[in-house]
């Protein structure tokens, strides 16, 4: 179908908002936030809440966008509650929904948003559980380095510890984004913002390692498995997982989340700052970073003993 059919048929469906139809509704908007260049999780993540909400609808009887009033949103809200969705899952699917109806009102679809009025849930404080130094190396300890596979997971997890990367971040990024001299890896995060992410000399050591038995020659995504293909979340998750048992880790769930965290911990605890970093884990704001700061009380109690003013005045 060429443009010109395309656009009168979407100002046809303007002038006939009453037709309008959720599923028409939300291809319109999934296309419009590929051509936002969002990330592929970004667009899956929409997908996924507007399916669950159709079908909400669905289930009682509605069909069109024009159609949805508050009520029917805040019972969909309850109705995930119900189900024991947590508090941030629904704040997700608060955002998303109103991300579309957002959508539909400023490209004139609709004229009434029933999103005005919802508000997010308020979250419970979660405490972040990290990984302790001997958990860490005993962690690390536990893949068959002589295997082309454990070699390449024992690898992956320093660069979590090292470089604080999110799980994707690291499954993307190429072999010419590594810049070997300025010791900085070129990653594409959360809305697509490209950043740089410095990297010590011991990792660095290890990635070049990891390239001589993967090949270096080779072109492509960093990370790959046996057959030269692109890493998958779901293998390098689940082998993490394994180590972690294998390991006898107790009291914190060993995860690509738990290495993020464990490096902003490691990083604030040894005297940087939270400006630094937010800059390298792809924070837009301080606050996500101050959190870091704020969560490890163990760590602050010993920065209490050190800096105590009774304890500096009696000693």
């Amino acid at each position: 179908m060429e443009y010109r059919e395309k656009r009168k048929m979407i100002l046809e469906m303007r002038g006939a908002k009453e037709e309008l139809t959720m599923q028409s509704a939300i291809n319109m908007f999934i296309k419009s936030r590929k051509l936002k260049n969002l990330t592929s999780n970004t667009t899956a993540s929409y997908v996924q809440t507007l399916s669950k909400f159709t079908e909400f609808l669905e289930e009682n009887e509605i069909s069109k966008p024009n159609d949805v009033i508050l009520e029917d949103v805040q019972e969909f809200i309850q109705t995930r509650m119900n189900l024991g969705n947590s508090a941030p899952t629904i704040n997700k699917y608060i955002r998303s929904l109103r991300a579309f109806y957002n959508f539909l009102c400023s490209s004139g679809y609709i004229t009434e948003n029933p999103m005005e009025a919802i508000e997010k849930l308020v979250e419970e404080k979660r405490v972040l559980r990290t990984l302790s130094r001997d958990q860490v190396m005993a962690l690390l300890a536990v893949p068959n380095r002589s295997t082309p596979a454990g070699h390449r997971n024992y690898v992956f997890m320093l660069l979590l510890l090292d470089t604080g990367m999110r799980l994707e971040e690291a499954l993307s990024f190429r072999v010419e984004d590594v810049h070997w001299q300025e010791r900085v890896i070129k990653v594409f995060g959360k809305g697509r913002v490209e950043r740089l992410i410095p990297f010590s000399d011991v990792l660095g050591l290890n990635l070049r390692e990891y390239l001589e038995i993967r090949g270096e020659g080779a072109r492509g995504i960093f990370f790959v498995n046996i057959d030269g293909e692109p890493l998958k979340r779901r293998t390098i998750q689940e082998e993490i997982s394994d180590y972690g048992q294998i390991a006898s880790i107790k009291g914190v769930r060993v995860s690509c989340h738990s290495l993020r965290y464990t490096f902003a911990r490691n990083y604030i605890m040894n005297g940087s700052d939270t400006i630094s970093l937010m800059k390298i884990m792809g924070h837009k704001s301080l606050h996500m970073a101050q959190l870091y700061a704020d969560m490890f009380p163990a760590d602050l109690s010993k920065q209490h003993e050190k800096f105590s003013p009774i304890s500096s005045l009696l000693n």
